[in-house]
């Protein structure tokens, strides 16, 4: 029998966090935390940097913002896909200007059924060129917030951009939706031409690990596994699911000032000693070329 394919998406990763209506500054260090402890527990997963969250990596301001752009230069040393949560996460960007415009929003455009397959196209390569001097290679996006009925022709545009080599893989992966309930999950095609594949690729699970809220309201470790074995991501394994993903905040995740951070290690310790045998960790991107070199059921 096949293994789950297990991995994370952690979005939001930027060296500041929004807390009570103003801006707190996360250390390096915390995600260096994060990966070393990924790297030793030996999951996979996959990080978005987001270059014009906040601030401006490309052109840091301060001792703190050059130290966190540093380390998001090494992701490379760790097993994790950087994924682009796109360029600032709030509204669009003005490359010409290297500055956010007043609006609308990342979030708004990529639903907007006006926007054309090169306007999509040109903004997400000049996210990957802003991504590539920050030192990473983006395998995939990360929407910001959840876009159900984005777009297609976002799709069109990341597949065109595969097809020039602008994605390490000739296969895709996209997390815009959370479907908890879905059982079992697996990737779903959206876009295909030849060796090259866009795959819509969900969270099951919603954020209990203090998720962007940073709150403990927020923090429920039964919500994925619990003492029994049960949750919604026990469920996901049980069913024999091709892919178990779920997805987390730097907001909550960060072990600098969030609340999920002991709370994640605690739900890793129970996924290995219960599920150990039935999972097998990937990043995004791995799942995503295992589904298409015919691992999948319904390829």
């Amino acid at each position: 029998m096949m293994p789950t394919y297990v991995s994370f998406y952690l979005d939001d990763v930027a060296p500041y966090v929004a807390s009570g209506g103003e801006l707190l500054p996360v250390d390096a260090s915390a995600l260096v935390d994060v990966l070393e402890y990924i790297r030793q527990e030996g999951i996979r997963g996959a990080i978005s940097v987001i270059p014009g969250m906040y601030t401006l990596l490309l052109r840091p301001k301060n001792s703190h913002e050059r130290r966190f752009a540093e380390v998001v230069a090494r992701l490379g040393e760790y097993p994790v896909d950087p994924h682009m949560e796109i360029m600032t996460h709030q509204n669009l960007f003005d490359f010409s200007r290297m500055e956010q415009t007043d609006g609308p929003s990342e979030a708004e455009w990529l639903d907007d059924p006006e926007v054309g397959v090169e306007e999509y196209k040109r903004y997400f390569l000049d996210t990957i060129i802003a991504g590539r001097e920050l030192g990473v290679r983006y395998t995939g996006l990360s929407t910001p917030g959840t876009h159900p009925d984005m777009n297609p022709k976002v799709w069109e545009a990341l597949l065109r951009l595969a097809e020039e080599g602008e994605f390490p893989n000739s296969a895709v992966p996209v997390f815009a939706t959370i479907e908890e309930g879905d059982v079992p999950m697996e990737p779903r095609v959206r876009a295909r031409r030849d060796k090259f594949v866009v795959l819509d690729m969900p969270s099951g699970v919603w954020d209990y690990l203090a998720s962007w809220r940073n709150s403990p309201d927020w923090v429920d470790v039964d919500h994925y596994v619990d003492g029994e074995g049960g949750g919604h991501l026990a469920s996901l394994i049980k069913a024999g699911s091709f892919m178990a993903i779920f997805h987390m905040h730097w907001q909550g995740l960060n072990p600098q000032t969030g609340l999920g951070w002991k709370p994640f290690q605690e739900m890793i310790g129970r996924l290995k000693s219960m599920f150990g045998g039935m999972i097998e960790w990937k990043r995004p991107s791995e799942i995503a070329l295992e589904f298409a070199k015919g691992g999948g059921p319904s390829w």
